[in-house]
């Protein structure tokens, strides 16, 4: 079952936050969600600073509904929790290849992920899709994200477009993997995603560029118009 918070639709989330200045800009440039990366890897980021985002970000967002992301991998319910509960999130993001179930991560919604290998078929994706959808009362979206072996996101990797356009026809989709400002557009054109998710495709040597994320937010809302539109 897909769950909506507050009636969100059309989500442009920029992911891999680790500096409140960031966390600003992502707010300014009209993000609706932010990410928090609580694995083990070079986005990672400390409960307490994750935290001082939020805040820094609802600060800025003022009346403007901004709402945050927590990025776990193969993590434990209990310190899922923990950290939700610390950091005020409102959802959570599951990677990996264990089975939590929405009910172990307190009341919040919940994303889970398809990383599809290359190649693979709507034949062979779409029934672990729906099982997932069925089992998880708090879902609010699968997020469809390119395949890169030994990671788990983040990698600017590009998925099957086509693939994911036949997955959001009967799923609630965001679109991740290999995105940017120049070419967001054209992947909400062709997969017509209930959200785009972005990390890399905003960064300069390693670092979030708050250019390219508003340049990226920009791209995205004129994908998003377009569709309304068409």
């Amino acid at each position: 079952m897909l769950n909506s918070p507050r009636g969100t639709n059309n989500v442009v989330k920029i992911c891999g936050l680790r500096e409140p200045a960031h966390a600003e800009a992502a707010v300014r440039a009209g993000a609706d969600w932010i990410g928090f990366v609580f694995a083990p890897g070079r986005r990672q980021i400390t409960p307490e600073l994750a935290r001082e985002c939020g805040m820094a970000a609802r600060a800025v967002a003022s009346q403007r509904e901004i709402l945050t992301v927590g990025v776990f991998v193969d993590e434990d319910e209990m310190t899922i929790q923990e950290i939700a509960d610390f950091v005020a999130l409102d959802a959570v993001q599951i990677h990996g290849e264990g089975a939590l179930s929405s009910s172990m991560c307190s009341s919040r919604p919940v994303i889970r992920v398809v990383r599809p290998t290359f190649g693979a078929t709507y034949s062979e994706t779409w029934p672990s899709v729906e099982q997932t959808i069925d089992s998880e009362p708090r879902l609010i979206a699968m997020l469809f994200d390119g395949y890169s072996d030994g990671a788990h996101g983040g990698t600017g990797v590009r998925g099957d477009w086509d693939l994911a356009a036949a997955l959001a026809v009967r799923a609630r989709l965001a679109l991740a993997g290999g995105l940017t400002s120049e070419n967001v557009e054209e992947a909400i054109q062709r997969v017509r995603p209930w959200g785009v998710d972005v990390s890399s495709g905003v960064e300069t040597n390693g670092l979030k560029d708050p250019g390219k994320i508003e340049a990226f937010v920009g791209a995205a809302r004129r994908g998003f118009a377009a569709l309304s539109t068409s």
